[in-house]
């Protein structure tokens, strides 16, 4: 028998590992372009613990190169590249990830080893501020490949009511 009801062990993970936003399983084709693809938006300063793309069917051999952009639009600041890409994703197989590592701007994403396994990233990345708004965004250098993902972003928020919202 649990501890703790349902709710109360809901809002101790909340505090012990952060608020988790994903969005729903989507086709590649559709939404890993080589434009970017606003996937979240941020409300206020949030702090980005994990930021992953899983293969929920495996990828087709097409060599995409994926990266994370955040685009503030209050204040009104060009986007840029919050990681660098990630070496090629072709042929990545169901339940292996795409990591974003947090160590600094443009540090290239990690594909995990094994499926259904992975390293999350051992540093964090704060992105918005005060009262801002803008939006998390995936580019892909390559159009075209196959297969399903979803992406997840596990966060805390740092400024009063800062959340995140998934797009899709």
């Amino acid at each position: 028998m649990p501890s703790y009801n349902l709710s109360t062990r809901g809002r101790i993970a909340d505090i012990n590992r952060g608020l988790i936003v994903q969005t729903s399983v989507f086709a590649n084709a559709t939404y890993i372009a080589i434009a970017a693809t606003d996937v979240f938006t941020v409300y206020g300063r949030i702090r980005i613990l994990a930021l992953d793309l899983e293969a929920v069917t495996a990828f087709s051999d097409t060599a995409t190169l994926l990266k994370w952009q955040f685009d503030p639009s209050v204040p009104a600041v060009a986007a840029y590249d919050i990681s660098g890409a990630a070496l090629t994703c072709a042929l990545i197989a169901q339940g292996r990830r795409v990591v974003f590592q947090g160590t600094a701007l443009n540090t290239a994403q990690v594909i995990s080893a094994n499926q259904c396994a992975s390293l999350e990233a051992p540093n964090t990345m704060d992105v918005g501020c005060y009262a801002g708004v803008g939006t998390l965004a995936i580019v892909g250098a390559v159009a075209g490949t196959s297969g399903t993902s979803i992406i997840t972003l596990t966060y805390v928020p740092i400024t009063e009511g800062a959340y995140a919202e998934a797009l899709f």
